[in-house]
Formats: C-alpha cells, structure tokens, sequence
C-alpha cells in the first residue's frame, strides 16, 4: 500500500459492502483503518458464500470487536473516535442514531471528525431509510433495467450492454460509490488540514452510478431522440471502425480507429486504400474482419505500438485480464497469504505512486483479532481489558462458526 494516507486514522462501521469498500480504499492508501464489529457475530460477509468477497475489501485493516449496546462499548467508542480522522459507516440514519454514531453524536466527542456515511439510496430523501442490496442501487439508477422473459416473467434484461449512449456505463454500485466516497474523504482531509473543520459527506451509491454514467446522461437528457446515433438502424454498420474483431487465433481485439488520421493510416498499412470513404459500397465490417482474422492478436498488438493505433485486446475472463501483459506490468494483482494453504489473490489499487510501490496486504483479519491492542493504544490497563472481555463488551459469546452451520441448514446446504 502507499503511504499517501499515513498517520490517518479511520474508524469503520460497516457490513457488507458499501463502507468497507470506501475503507479498503482508504485502507490502500495507507490508512489505519480500525473496523467495528459485533462481537456476537461481526461482519456476516464472513460466510463462506461471501469469505472471498471479505479477504479483498477487509485486507489492510484492523478489527475490533465491540458491543455498542453498552455503555461501556460505547465509551470505547468514544475514545477510539476522539483521537480519529475519519469515522466512516454504511449504516441507516435510524441505526446511526440508535447506536450513538449519528454525526451530531460524534461530533461532541471530535468536532474536527471527517465523517463519511456511504448508503445504498443516500442518508436523505422519502427512501433514505430502505435497507438496500447491490442490484437494487444499479436498477434505481438505470444500470439494470428489466424485461419480460419467453416465461412471461420480470428479469433483468440481459445481456447488459455497456456502451456510450447506455445508462448501464455507471458500473457496479458498492465499487462506484466507495471511489466517490475515498475522493470526498481524501479532499476533507486536505480541506480539514487547511481550514480545521471537519464534515459530514453524505454519498449514495445509487447517485455514483448515475454519477458515472454522465456521458450517457448527458446524451440522454439533452440530444433529441431523433438524433440517437447509438439506436439507428445501422449503427452496426457505421461503428465498425470501434468495435470487436476475432484475430485469427480466436482471440478478440478492440478496433477503435475511429478519426480520419487513424483509419487512413490504418488502411493504407494494410493495403486497403479502397475503404478509406465512408459508404465504399462494402460491408465494412465483414471486411474488416477478414482482415483482422487474417492474424493472431498479438500480431495485431504488435502493429499498434508499432504504428501508434488505436487497438487494444478485449479479454473475458478474470485470469485473462490477470495474465495481460499490460495488466502485469501495473502489478494489478496481489497474493496475499492466506490460513487455507494458498495465497488469496487480492486486487491492488489502479494508480502507482511514485516512490512508493504497493506492498503485499495484511490479510482480511478475524473477528476481533486486533481488539486488546487497539484497547491498549487507547490507554487502557490490562486489568482494564480482562474486565472488558469477561463482560462481553469484547469477548464474543457466540463463535461464528455456530452462525454458519445455522445458515447452511436454513439454507438447506
């Protein structure tokens, strides 16, 4: 991880994915991120349907465990807080208030606190107080919309298709809000260090991914619908200068020449000059293709360096886009040492810091795993921390593989 965020400290209170992804990102940038969790059962992403899904967004960070429903656990709270930069949750506004980590709350115990709640639909507004799932966050914003199936039933229409013009570009709603979140946090931080004064930031997952779908927005909400280039009848045909090929080794490249400088060069170095006019009198696209598919993709990667091109290799699968080449040189993925015998691959964040290379990720740790040193930090005795536990305001009572031979039976599994 880089170093950009040392010395920040973040307090977590989050379940599932949106705030623990905000704070895997903080975590990233060199953050000590000190995550909350029940100590009855804690984060139940730890399941083993999801344990993959808390290996990458809980590495880098230290977990306390901590019962909020107690006047202790809360006075805990409150001193881990004092002496922190960023509280960040995913928590509804009832529960935040509830549990005593509303911001109003937080902000008698540290007025200069950063804090940051990440939520599906947005902490203000007539759903604010919905309890949301990652699907319903892209379907509030367009990036899911249904259809009706050959059964007559609603479903998600698929495939998806993700392109300019469609409001499916805005992404994954858990991942798009937590970068809006991180930015907003980062430039708090900055604001904080010039002026003093801390913020609420307010970030609803569903209103990233509209967020990140501006261009189709824009397109949408201010071009006639007339002019749609992207739903004409033969837009096939006036894209196949930015589109997908097969090479001849079955691979697929990305064909993207689409300004004049480009395609003429293009086809004057594969001796076409003939297609350089718009509307030839070909089918632009089957010739292309048997161009294309004339040669394997790396010939074709090849001639783009060469020449300076627009095409680029369009991979699939998880492990293609690991093995890329031009992934690998951004060491986009990690091994993190793991208790199951093999090394978890973990994904590192998408920028390199100059001087600071990304270093091998603490693992994801257990429930509580760093409570008596965390409690220690914070100035209490030993005798302090035995008594703590003994009270089960850290110790947990019910061990969470109790928790999940309960949900495999109620799941039949």
């Amino acid at each position: 991880m880089s170093r950009l965020l040392a010395g920040i400290r973040v307090v977590e209170l989050s379940v599932l994915l949106n705030g623990a992804t905000t704070g895997m990102m903080l975590a990233d940038l060199g953050a000590d991120v000190v995550k909350l969790e029940s100590p009855f059962l804690g984060d139940y992403i730890r399941i083993p349907s999801t344990l993959h899904l808390h290996a990458q967004v809980n590495k880098n960070k230290r977990s306390l465990a901590l019962d909020l429903s107690a006047a202790a656990g809360r006075a805990i709270m409150h001193r881990l807080v004092a002496g922190a930069d960023v509280f960040l949750t995913n928590m509804l506004p009832r529960t935040t208030a509830k549990l005593g980590v509303s911001y109003e709350q937080l902000l008698a115990v540290n007025p200069s606190l950063v804090y940051c709640q990440v939520t599906g639909f947005g902490a203000t507004g007539p759903l604010s107080d919905i309890p949301t799932h990652g699907q319903m966050m892209d379907a509030m914003a367009g990036a899911l919309p249904g259809e009706i199936g050959p059964d007559g039933l609603a479903r998600a229409r698929r495939p998806p298709v993700l392109r300019s013009g469609s409001l499916t570009a805005g992404g994954e709603a858990t991942a798009t809000g937590a970068v809006y979140a991180a930015l907003h946090v980062a430039a708090a931080l900055a604001h904080r260090a010039i002026t003093g004064e801390g913020c609420s930031i307010d970030v609803a997952a569903t209103d990233a991914v509209v967020a990140s779908a501006w261009t189709s927005f824009a397109a949408q909400l201010n071009v006639p619908e007339d002019k749609w280039w992207w739903k004409a009848e033969d837009a096939g045909r006036d894209t196949a200068r930015y589109q997908h090929y097969v090479a001849a080794d079955g691979t697929f490249i990305m064909f993207c020449p689409e300004e004049k400088k480009f395609w003429e060069t293009f086809c004057d170095l594969v001796g076409r000059p003939d297609l350089k006019p718009r509307h030839a009198g070909y089918d632009l696209r089957k010739e292309l293709q048997a161009i294309i598919g004339g040669q394997d993709r790396q010939y074709w990667l090849d001639f783009a360096v060469a020449h300076r091109l627009p095409i680029g290799p369009a991979n699939d699968a998880a492990w293609e886009v690991r093995d890329d080449p031009q992934i690998r040189a951004h060491g986009l993925f990690v091994e993190v040492p793991s208790g199951t015998g093999r090394p978890f691959v973990s994904v590192a964040p998408p920028a390199l810091v100059s001087g600071q290379p990304y270093a091998t990720p603490t693992p994801a740790p257990s429930l509580g795993e760093h409570t008596g040193e965390i409690l220690a930090g914070l100035g209490y005795s030993a005798s302090e921390i035995e008594g703590f536990a003994r009270d089960q305001v850290t110790q947990a009572e019910r061990r969470l593989d109790d928790y999940i031979s309960e949900q495999i039976h109620a799941e039949g599994r």
